[in-house]
């Protein structure tokens, strides 16, 4: 039979439930900062959490930008996180050498570090007179990205191995979420710069339809203009050559002008009402004016692409909508409304001659739903299960990437939301789009 084990001693348990309490504090530390999605929140979390680790006077966080060279993330002192004027930053001296080594560096005497250092940085850190500098380089796949400077007060020399241990491992954890968030923010902005792409892209394909759109009603309205001005200029030629009112001949013309001039007016309405509205859904499809996140009407954003969709539609492809009731959403309208082009571009394209694309909205387990339907040419099934990856085609003497659809996947995700697609070779294809209704919960943009 074993011995029964022996409870510590009440130094060694003490210092066991010291060392536990501190465990748990830089897991909680490490967890406050890693919860965070942008730099603007990210480096103040970091050196609020910090402290409660290593306990400094002044704070400072130096990242690489070339050899030797650091920017200056940011400076922490009283509870006060802020930004230099200048961020640039070449150590020297002591501090220097301190910066270049790989493990956790004790900087003794400070004060008395090269002569020569005279930066607005170094002598902010040492404006305490603090004891030692305490310098924990942030290391990557073998690779120091920057580094966390402490100033700090004397410390003993049984407590620094602890400190050490607990400052690389909070350093290193700094490091990675770092690196992952300047991917995260790299990746986003190459989304950015996709989704635009693919916006104008959709525009530049809309321009020539739009253009000819725009051009019939100015057609009208320049034509009837030139009616208008000449039924005014005969009429007061009329009354300057003094014809008398009760001139049979010169009544009948002038009732005739009246009646010319009443058409062209309501021809000049319409024309008019049909330039504003093409203008009206270009702006309401592009959000150019706008605030970028917002509540918005799904369907306003349907209607305003079917609008500028409809040169390409008339008198080819019917659409048959089935427009139920859906919530307004706070989303990126703009955006959604990017995604609405792109189905409907390709169901358009995917319709040889005569065709119909059917629009459906409807709610179903706490999502709005919006499906397009074609009677196209369908998609094969091996091509199915790649439809949102990129992809290439030839079209005439150039060969085109298509991302329209790789960009609307990414903005419906962005949104929380999914893209589902059936089709059938010959009998044609549905996209249905699914994005949940969360009143008011801004969309997370990593």
């Amino acid at each position: 039979m074993n011995e029964p084990t022996r409870l510590p001693e009440k130094s060694s348990s003490f210092q066991a439930s010291i060392s536990s309490l501190t465990l748990g504090t830089l897991y909680e530390a490490v967890l406050a900062f890693s919860s965070q999605d942008s730099f603007e929140t990210f480096w103040p979390s970091v050196c609020q959490n910090v402290r409660w680790l290593i306990p400094s006077r002044r704070m400072g966080i130096l990242l690489c930008v070339v050899e030797e060279s650091f920017e200056i993330a940011g400076m922490f002192e009283r509870g006060s996180f802020h930004k230099p004027v200048d961020p640039h930053f070449t150590p020297e001296g002591e501090l220097k050498r301190a910066l270049a080594q790989k493990n956790a560096q004790w900087v003794r005497n400070p004060r008395h570090l090269n002569a020569g250092e005279t930066s607005h940085f170094t002598r902010w850190l040492l404006q305490d007179h603090p004891d030692m500098l305490f310098v924990l380089p942030m290391r990557v796949k073998g690779k120091t990205i920057g580094a966390l400077l402490f100033a700090i007060a004397s410390v003993e020399e049984t407590d620094k191995p602890m400190l050490s241990t607990l400052g690389t491992i909070y350093a290193l954890h700094t490091g990675m979420a770092c690196t992952l968030l300047r991917i995260s923010e790299e990746r986003r902005a190459m989304q950015d710069r996709l989704i635009l792409q693919e916006k104008m892209a959709s525009l530049g394909s809309l321009v020539a339809g739009i253009a000819h759109e725009i051009n019939s009603p100015i057609g009208t309205v320049q034509s009837a203009t030139d009616v208008v001005a000449r039924c005014i200029k005969r009429i007061e030629s009329l009354f300057a050559e003094g014809k008398p009112p009760e001139d049979v001949s010169v009544n009948v013309w002038c009732q005739t002008a009246f009646k010319i001039l009443k058409e062209n007016t309501e021809l000049i309405a319409m024309a008019g009402g049909r330039i504003a509205n093409l203008v009206r859904s270009l702006r309401n499809f592009a959000r150019l004016d706008e605030a970028e996140y917002q509540r918005a009407s799904l369907r306003e954003g349907l209607e305003s692409t079917l609008t500028l969709l409809e040169a390409e539609l008339k008198d080819r492809i019917i659409v048959v909508k089935e427009f139920h009731e859906i919530p307004e959403m706070f989303c990126y309208p703009g955006q959604l409304n990017q995604v609405f082009m792109s189905l409907l571009q390709n169901a358009t394209e995917a319709i040889e001659g005569l065709g119909t694309i059917r629009i459906k909205t409807f709610t179903k387990d706490d999502f709005v739903h919006i499906q397009i339907s074609d009677s196209g040419r369908g998609i094969a099934p091996e091509r199915l299960k790649k439809i949102f990856n990129f992809a290439f085609s030839e079209r005439g003497p150039r060969v085109k990437m298509g991302s329209g659809l790789v960009t609307a996947y990414s903005i419906v995700q962005r949104h929380r939301g999914d893209i589902n697609v059936e089709s059938r070779l010959g009998e044609g294809s549905t996209f249905t789009v699914s994005l949940p209704m969360e009143d008011g919960v801004r969309i997370n943009e990593s």
